[in-house]
């Protein structure tokens, strides 16, 4: 059985069950941490507590579900020492206000999420010291409400805490999962691996959406690639601006990181073709508010975040 820092089982919940979630809870759970389930889904954790989790594909697991719940307000029976928030971003101002009413003095809340800032949203409401950022390098979508196709994962992933009060419990969630096959890594400075995410999901996720095409589709195409790259380095401009500094072989890491996703439909073209909201502005719109600071054009980024509105817009006027 897997033991904390603090000489017992880490007790975590995983809150929303999309495919990040779920692959971050298959593989706590595998490395011996007691989970506990959250989405407002019934049917999707009545059926993981039922036939528990399967992954498939690039990564191949079965584990067991002890427990699930449809509330955030149901995990305070549980005496947590970890949230781990996977939601969409534009839920976060509702759902951290809903934590912040059964937080404990002992209890850490993890920011597991693409985009700038999240975490920040985080502690400004539940407090720095309590707050971890989770940068990911997977990806997959769900094949089945208990089972995820994992369609790529580029390891490591990298976590981190805002404060020294939070490092201990991040080494151990970095033990933990790369225990159970999922590599993953403190950094000395967590801030860098951010934006690279950023930089990757900014370049590529909003265009797969508008497009309707899938990465492999995008990248193969020559005005695609063309449109990417120069995606790639307006934000690389920016980033530099903040303080960032990149190897000089970056952007060749970036179009191959990228033209490794496959056939894979980045979850802003699922968002949009379910009438969600996107995460756009906490990509490319968040890249923009920096060129912004910076007094830097943005053009591109700009352009692709007007773009991506409006079809949240279209979408919600063929709902009417």
């Amino acid at each position: 059985m897997a033991e904390n820092t603090g000489g017992h089982q880490l007790r975590a919940a995983v809150v929303g069950m999309g495919p990040v979630g779920t692959i971050l809870a298959a593989h706590l759970i595998d490395a011996g941490a007691h989970v506990v389930l959250c989405d407002i889904d019934h049917e999707r954790i009545d059926r993981m507590k039922d036939d528990g989790i399967r992954l498939e594909q690039t990564i191949e697991k079965t584990v067991d579900v002890a427990d699930g719940c449809y509330s955030i307000s149901d995990l305070k029976q549980f005496d947590l020492d970890l949230i781990a928030v996977a939601v969409k971003t534009p839920t976060l101002a509702i759902i951290i206000p809903k934590i912040a009413e059964i937080t404990s003095d002992k209890m850490f809340v993890m920011c597991v999420q693409n985009g700038l800032d999240n975490e920040l949203e985080i502690a400004r409401t539940l407090g720095e010291s309590k707050t971890l950022r989770f940068s990911i390098n997977y990806a997959g979508g769900m094949s089945a409400p208990s089972a995820v196709k994992v369609t790529f994962f580029n390891p490591p992933n990298y976590i981190a805490a805002l404060t020294r009060e939070g490092d201990a419990i991040a080494a151990e969630i970095a033990r933990l999962l790369t225990s159970a096959g999922l590599e993953t890594k403190v950094p000395e400075n967590i801030r860098d691996h951010i934006w690279i995410k950023a930089i990757l999901n900014s370049a590529l996720s909003p265009v797969c959406a508008i497009t309707g095409l899938t990465m492999k589709e995008v990248t193969d195409h020559e005005l695609g690639l063309k449109l990417v790259t120069a995606l790639i380095d307006e934000s690389v401009r920016v980033a530099e601006a903040e303080g960032l500094k990149f190897d000089e072989g970056f952007k060749e890491f970036c179009l191959k990181y990228l033209k490794g996703g496959g056939y894979h439909r980045p979850s802003m073209w699922v968002d949009l073709d379910a009438g969600l909201p996107t995460e756009i502005d906490f990509l490319n719109g968040r890249i923009a508010y920096y060129g912004r600071k910076h007094g830097l054009p943005t053009p591109y980024n700009d352009t692709i975040t007007a773009l991506v509105h409006m079809l949240e817009l279209s979408s919600k006027n063929q709902e009417k």
